[in-house]
């Protein structure tokens, strides 16, 4: 993302948003305290991104949730951030509606109303129809983040609960993918990208986004004047930027994958709720405890804050022991370290006082060292599991599967795999990784062969869901039983494997060869030589830049 000062994050964007259309806008027609009621979308949009403190520092005296009974404030200002639907703003009007439990209006003579998206005509007609919140109305408007800022280059939508729903769809566009569009606007307009958009035309669904995307940033554009992008006439840094829409159809096999890099184990093996993640961690006794050693339960943030997770994140986790192995061991045998050595003895065995007094001398070092310490518990927690699982065949296995070739370049017979997988369903006690070995089969072979059908759904001993789930690929375009018998060479000879995946032969881990179609098909767009056929834009692309995608 970038901005006419130069490059900067996603979240520093959503953070300016929210600080610079609400807090300050609020600030200048209001000085004093405010109450901001947030409903639970607008909860999540801003609280991955501003803390309880950057808050206070606005003004703000307490944070309430719209969904729960709240206490009267009627000397203070409050400030709505919802998303534009119909129970937010039904449950805002209730606050100003005389009840049994409500004679007078919850809050005072100010009422500033942010919606996170456009706000839609009949929502905008029922807000004038309350004519108790409207006279106390100072301000009303549309910030534009209706989405998840996760990470200073990546972002969700925030509606996990639609996928069924997607693929459901029959012959006509679904709520969701108009909801889709709307939170895609609200992502450009901040942005101030004004996208050639492209889309997988193989895809009904990547189709009909592309083509609904296309109608709601064009209204956009037009009911926003004063908005600018970049390529237009005033802002010729660079050129516009294109849009690629794919669904999960485009590529069902990688999120089947056990991948290896520390974000991917982190997500896959450990209990991640809301970047929150706890972990056992070792506890050292002083000298007083005859060392005694111990473990306790830590809470940790993997988020945009702590610098050694965004750093190490997209390494092989045998890439990130290391380094954090490394760069402990850099610290210890450093001359400040010694400060905890003093005097002839071990950090162990310091009195609480001693090392209290070490601790305040080096607070840089102790502040290092605890996050160092943490992200070491937690890649050896995943490396714990990774072996109580057996992952390492496991995955070599996949890796076959999806690129067609084995560690050593050579291109397996399926009847050979077939009896990998089968000897894999049978020794594995986790119903999970027996769906996903399955799942990777059939999506990477497209389909299992008729006589291999009964031995491998046996040896998977699938549950009715997990079996309905499987069932479900067929929804995706995985069809589970393969549409044609091998020829009368392969009968002979023996079929050879297929493989959805690019076989990357120069990766250093034979774990990770296996390269998605995503990332492909991003070098490509990026090269320029993505397919238009395959790939159309909405309307035609210039002919430099259908050439060439901007960064």
């Amino acid at each position: 993302a970038k901005d006419q000062q130069g490059p900067t994050g996603l979240r520093t964007i959503v953070q300016k948003r929210m600080m610079d259309d609400v807090l300050h806008n609020t600030m200048k027609k209001h000085p004093g305290w405010h109450i901001l009621v947030m409903d639970k979308a607008a909860t999540r949009t801003i609280s991955s991104v501003i803390g309880m403190y950057d808050l206070m520092e606005q003004r703000i005296s307490l944070v309430e949730d719209l969904s729960k009974k709240r206490a009267p404030f009627r000397d203070k200002a409050v400030i709505y951030l919802l998303a534009p639907t119909k129970d937010s703003v039904e449950k805002m009007i209730a606050d100003w509606t005389p009840s049994e439990d409500l004679k007078e209006p919850l809050y005072g003579n100010g009422a500033f109303i942010y919606f996170l998206g456009a706000l839609p005509d009949p929502l905008l007609a029922r807000i004038k129809s309350c004519k108790a919140l409207v006279k106390r109305v100072k301000g009303l408007g549309e910030i534009n983040i209706d989405f998840l800022a996760k990470e200073s280059s990546a972002f969700h939508l925030d509606m996990d609960s639609t996928f069924s729903v997607l693929f459901k769809r029959g012959g006509r566009p679904s709520r969701a993918e108009f909801v889709i569009c709307d939170k895609l606007v609200t992502l450009c307009a901040p942005l101030n990208e004004y996208p050639h958009i492209r889309y997988d035309a193989s895809s009904p669904l990547s189709t009909s986004l592309a083509k609904i995307f296309h109608n709601k940033m064009n209204e956009f554009v037009g009911k926003n004047q004063n908005w600018w992008h970049h390529g237009d006439a005033s802002h010729t840094d660079r050129g516009r930027s294109t849009l690629l829409l794919l669904d999960r159809t485009a590529d069902c096999l990688s999120p089947l994958m056990h991948e290896f890099t520390y974000q991917a184990m982190v997500n896959d093996l450990l209990k991640v709720m809301d970047d929150k993640i706890s972990y056992e961690a070792e506890t050292v006794g002083t000298a007083a405890e005859e060392d005694g050693k111990a473990t306790m339960t830590k809470d940790a943030l993997l988020n945009e804050n702590d610098e050694v997770w965004v750093e190490l994140r997209g390494d092989h986790i045998a890439d990130v022991i290391q380094q954090l192995s490394g760069r402990i061991r850099d610290i210890v045998n450093s001359n400040t370290a010694q400060v905890l050595k003093s005097k002839g003895n071990s950090a162990k065995a310091l009195s609480l006082s001693q090392m209290a007094n070490a601790m305040k001398a080096l607070p840089e070092y102790c502040e290092v060292m605890s996050k160092l310490s943490q992200h070491m518990h937690i890649s050896h927690q995943c490396m714990d599991l990774f072996n109580k699982a057996s992952l390492l065949n496991l995955s070599e296995l996949e890796q076959t599967l999806a690129t067609g070739k084995d560690e050593n370049g050579r291109t397996p017979k399926v009847s050979e795999l077939v009896d990998l997988v089968e000897e894999e369903l049978k020794s594995s006690p986790d119903a999970l990784t027996r769906l996903r070995l399955l799942g990777i089969f059939i999506v990477s072979q497209k389909g299992i062969r008729s006589r291999d059908k009964d031995r491998l759904l046996t040896a998977a001993r699938l549950n009715p869901k997990a079996a309905r789930t499987l069932q479900n690929l067929q929804k995706m375009g995985c069809p589970l039983i393969q549409k044609t018998e091998s020829s009368k060479l392969n009968s002979i000879f023996g079929q050879r494997a297929g493989g959805s995946g690019r076989n990357d032969s120069e990766s250093e881990y034979s774990t990770s060869r296996y390269v998605p179609l995503l990332k492909i098909l991003m070098q490509e767009m990026n090269e320029g030589t993505l397919s238009m056929e395959r790939y159309p834009s909405v309307v035609p692309m210039p002919t430099r830049e259908a050439a060439a995608v901007q960064p």
